[in-house]
């Protein structure tokens, strides 16, 4: 079952628009800045496969390319893309940007359009 087959309230990336950030769970919001999984793995499931492989998601941030590749197959575009994607998180958070950004609390789901 892909990530599409849920409902679309359960989904990581729609459950953080409808509830904000603080509704996901780590796995989540990982599979969140991975966008994809690997063949046979939802994002939501290589998310929960790294952060149990490297103990938690500080070390997993610092982990690099050849630990995550061999932990999980991750390849180097994906490398590139996640790494990005969390370095950018990261100096948002030290500048405290994120107090600054509205995420909804709570909407109808009729209100968010979800394209699959």
């Amino acid at each position: 079952m892909t990530i599409r087959d849920w409902p679309k309230d359960e989904r990581p990336r729609e459950k953080l628009l409808l509830r904000g950030p603080t509704s996901l769970s780590d796995a989540e919001l990982l599979a969140v800045f991975l966008r994809t999984g690997v063949r046979g793995k939802t994002a939501v499931d290589l998310a929960r496969e790294l952060l149990r492989h490297f103990g938690g998601l500080a070390p997993l941030l610092d982990a690099g390319r050849a630990d995550l590749s061999a932990a999980s197959g991750i390849g180097i575009a994906k490398y590139a893309r996640s790494k990005r994607r969390w370095s950018s998180a990261a100096a948002i958070w030290r500048r405290g940007f994120i107090a600054r950004i509205p995420f909804p609390r709570r909407r109808p789901p009729a209100a968010i359009s979800c394209t699959a």
